[in-house]
């Protein structure tokens, strides 16, 4: 089988670290899968699973990537990304697009360990806090048809929420300061079921919390905040959360692979990723909890795929106007007039000197991001399943992506390159208990 593979692919596999993978029984699983699914790219190359680059849907931009690299720039990118990929044992998908066009796409690993399924580009995996950027999108577009405002109270469109002062600009921009619904849910939810947003409502309705600070004061990331705007979302529409997402974001941009992970309408579904983490070199799945009922702040399951269809509505203004889309990426603003970086569900950083909106998401051994730069209609989309810490092999990859750029931007501003901005992560602790 060897004799298939270029010699540059088993340098890898040579090079590799297989502890990624520490039951031993296991191994010579991940070497026979690497070694068939590295043969098959050899012998096609192009165009399909490994480099991909035909143009997706109706970009106006499809194509464009071959005006930034040259054969020899995709092969270096490739051989560069895929062995920073290998070599920081990464289980899950990516995708890496410009102007419309791929420029990688790839799987890597296990859906599930247990059962030794191998990953594919169309697995579905729990997007955690991705899930944000598609609530605060409801929230535009039920302000697009003038059902809510922005700047109204919460209480107008939950009367018994008992906070008067904390508006939905407040939610979205995680400057309410609402405490944390999961510490309630642990304390104080006692029933078999799991609990919706409706029972998340009732639990601070009974069990008051004061506020960590006057809603304004400073930036806290807020789970809660995107549980209560789930929450307006069904009541304004008079739909669920889930119902109202599919009807007026994932069918219209035809994200067929795309869902809300409802556990109290559940469904079949098929070649999805399972959640682990590591204990005494084994794998250990994290089953669902009380903690998965909740939706707005996570729930949403989706695929490398139908997140760049995601990506490239927004460059088309598609579900909304512009103007819209620049409001959910502007910077909230501080009661001191002062801005976090932070719109409407989105997260805002700077890198070299590209605007990026961007959201990374972890939750139950998922760990994802979702970035966009949007300077030069970049994406990168990482999906992952067995609670490795990403946030280094997102910025290796930027390195990767920017290598030129990145070198006349340090010299230029004379600075270190330790010195430079890394991926802003979503690291609340509360947002992934011990199973």
């Amino acid at each position: 089988m060897t004799e298939m593979i270029p010699e540059k692919y088993l340098n890898i596999l040579r090079t590799a670290n297989t502890d990624w993978f520490p039951a031993r029984s296991y191994r010579r699983h991940v070497i026979l899968f690497l070694l068939i699914f590295l043969s098959g790219v050899s012998q096609t190359k192009k165009g399909n699973y490994f480099f991909n680059p035909t143009p997706i849907q109706s970009s106006s931009h499809a194509g464009y990537y071959s005006m930034f690299y040259s054969e020899e720039e995709i092969e270096y990118l490739d051989n560069r990304i895929t062995r920073l990929l290998i070599e920081q044992n990464f289980n899950g998908n990516v995708l890496i697009a410009r102007y419309g066009s791929l420029i990688y796409e790839r799987s890597f690993g296990f859906s599930h360990f247990n059962k030794v399924e191998p990953m594919n580009i169309e697995t579905t995996f729990q997007l955690a806090s991705i899930t944000k950027t598609f609530t605060g999108t409801a929230i535009l577009l039920l302000q697009q048809e003038g059902l809510l405002n922005v700047n109204d109270t919460v209480k107008k469109h939950i009367p018994e929420f008992p906070y008067d002062n904390i508006t939905i600009r407040h939610l979205l921009t995680h400057t309410s300061g609402l405490q944390n619904y999961m510490w309630l849910v642990e304390r104080h939810w006692r029933s078999n079921s799991k609990p919706n947003n409706e029972d998340v409502l009732r639990l601070f309705v009974n069990h008051r919390r004061p506020l960590n600070f006057s809603p304004g004061q400073r930036f806290e990331y807020s789970n809660t905040g995107f549980v209560f705007l789930a929450l307006i979302i069904e009541r304004t529409s008079g739909m669920s959360y889930a119902e109202y997402i599919h009807t007026h974001i994932f069918e219209p941009l035809n994200m067929n692979r795309s869902f809300v992970y409802d556990l109290h309408n559940p469904n079949e579904i098929e070649n999805r990723a399972y959640g682990f983490r590591q204990w005494r070199g084994r794998h250990i799945i994290i089953p669902d909890d009380n903690l998965d009922g909740p939706l707005g702040d996570k729930g949403i399951f989706s695929t490398v795929g139908d997140l760049f269809k995601w990506d490239q509505a927004l460059y088309r203004s598609a579900l909304l106007p512009a103007e819209s889309w620049s409001q959910a990426f502007e910077h909230g603003r501080l009661n001191n007039d002062s801005t976090v970086n932070y719109g409407f569900g989105w997260r805002l950083q700077n890198y070299l000197d590209k605007k990026i909106v961007h959201h990374p998401g972890r939750w139950h051994g998922f760990r994802t991001s979702f970035k966009r730069f949007i300077d030069d209609h970049t994406t990168l989309i990482l999906l992952s399943n067995n609670n490795q810490n990403i946030a280094h092999i997102i910025e290796g990859i930027q390195d990767i992506l920017y290598y030129d750029e990145k070198e006349i931007w340090m010299t230029e501003i004379q600075m270190d390159p330790l010195d430079a901005e890394t991926e802003e992560f979503d690291t609340d602790p509360s947002h992934e208990p011990e199973p």
